[in-house]
């Protein structure tokens, strides 16, 4: 898998919530800390190995600054799958 960083978008690719967009708000050595902002909010991550979802080839920097500050909303991160999603990928 290609590195991973804060701010980037993954689909599920194993579990209950296969084909699901996520956003990276933490890494843990082969574990990511993923949110969608409606299920799976902020202050309740998923916690998935990396081995179970694809990394898109998407990434947000305005996002990243904000997860980073600690300023991200559950909103931002909605909105962002959503436009994500509008795109197709």
């Amino acid at each position: 898998m290609r590195d991973v960083d804060v701010g980037s978008f993954v689909t599920s690719r194993a579990g209950h919530d296969y084909g699901r967009h996520y956003v990276i708000i933490r890494t843990d050595g082969e574990y990511l800390y993923l949110v969608d902002g409606d299920i799976r909010k902020l202050g309740n991550p998923k916690r998935k190995n990396t081995k179970h979802v694809n990394l898109l080839a998407v990434h947000d920097d305005t996002l990243s600054e904000k997860i980073k500050s600690m300023t991200v909303n559950n909103e931002d991160i909605k909105r962002t799958i959503k436009m994500l999603r509008d795109k197709n990928y």
